[in-house]
């Protein structure tokens, strides 16, 4: 048998319990009842209302205040530290390359040296 748990407290929906036993009585904090609405779809938020044994549920809008969604754009402080955090990488493959050629001009002088 399915049956969803809410909190005892609060009354809000928690999880489902999809193995729980036929011939076993409901605990005080379960029920039968699907928190969806008339046409099958998820509640906002669902609230076990124990005068209706029905599901209360936020509107869409309410619950989108609760839960607003952070800005995508990343803020100026994000933008900078992106910019700095570009340049000294790109400053460290300048030094990378620009040890090589020191690097490869010092053997040359060393040949040159050696050459006379």
């Amino acid at each position: 048998m399915l049956i969803f748990i809410y909190d005892k407290e609060t009354k809000r929906y928690m999880y489902p319990v999809s193995d729980y036993p036929d011939n076993y009585d409901l605990p005080e904090n379960a029920t039968t009842v699907k928190p969806v609405d008339s046409n099958g779809v998820g509640l906002y938020d669902p609230v076990w209302n124990e005068n209706t044994h029905s599901w209360n549920s936020l509107t869409r809008e309410e619950w989108e205040q609760e839960h607003p969604v952070p800005d995508p754009k990343p803020t100026q402080a994000q933008q900078t530290l992106a910019s700095l955090t570009k340049q000294v990488m790109e400053l460290q493959a300048a030094n990378t390359k620009q040890q090589a050629i020191n690097a490869n001009l010092t053997k040359q002088l060393i040949d040159l040296k050696g050459g006379h």
